[in-house]
């Protein structure tokens, strides 16, 4: 562990330890932790983004899932000029129905939902428009995710429609909302991967990212895994991404 980055005594403060860290490359941390209290991660964030202001030059790559919860963005995808988007915007007013736990929070994006089987990444680094901008940090993340789930056999995964996210034909299977501060990126990317039926029947009070609860998929429904599991998705995501990010 990069012991000038990361100060270990503060681990606790988040629920993390030692063992949950592991170096990539010089430049970049993981940070690995399935079923992680949302509040502790939403907060180790903010702790990254203090770090990466004394250490520009540092990556921390956070995997993880959470227990059934909400999060509601600053708002849902704007439509372009001459675009029709038919997305239904949460009122906040109803957070109170919600049979998980809700979280207003600074990304983009609308109303979503997390559970312990996805995999989320949240990606902390500084931009650079030179090697590494926004949108290009974006198509990655859903590219490594493709890559994977192609080398798996499962193909027809794109990010081309005109919603942001991961999709296999009408259905979606990823969610995308980032959130910037000082051109450090926080926030990110959840895969569905194991089905949740619990909160599947849950959607069906809302709309998440403005959409039909019929909308979403996971791998788990998209193909057999047989032996295939969340690690090994984790696993084989993380390798594309330290060859790809030195």
């Amino acid at each position: 562990m990069n012991s000038s980055l990361i100060n270990e005594s503060t681990l606790n403060e988040f629920g993390l330890t030692s063992s949950n860290i592991s170096q990539l490359n010089e430049r970049t941390l993981l940070v690995k932790k399935f079923n992680w209290d949302y509040t502790q991660a939403h907060q180790f964030q903010r702790y990254c983004l203090s770090l990466l202001n004394e250490h520009p030059n540092q990556r921390i790559i956070i995997c993880c899932n959470h227990p059934r919860v909400f999060t509601n963005g600053r708002g849902l995808q704007r439509p372009r000029k001459g675009e029709v988007l038919s997305l239904v915007e949460f009122d906040s007013r109803n957070a109170a129905r919600l049979p998980y736990p809700f979280h207003q929070i600074e990304r983009g994006g609308g109303l979503t939902f997390h559970h312990p089987g996805q995999f989320i990444i949240y990606p902390i680094l500084k931009l650079n428009p030179k090697t590494l901008s926004l949108s290009s940090m974006i198509d990655d993340l859903f590219n490594f995710s493709i890559s994977v789930l192609k080398e798996w056999g499962l193909n027809g995964i794109n990010h081309e429609n005109k919603l942001l996210g991961l999709w296999s034909g009408e259905k979606k299977l990823a969610s995308m909302g980032i959130a910037i501060e000082k051109l450090t990126t926080f926030h990110g990317m959840a895969l569905n991967f194991y089905r949740d039926e619990e909160f599947k029947n849950a959607l069906h009070l809302i709309n998440p990212c403005g959409l039909n609860a019929q909308t979403y998929t996971s791998v788990e429904e998209l193909m057999n895994l047989e032996n295939k599991t969340l690690e090994n998705f984790t696993d084989s995501f993380i390798g594309r991404l330290t060859d790809a990010w030195k």
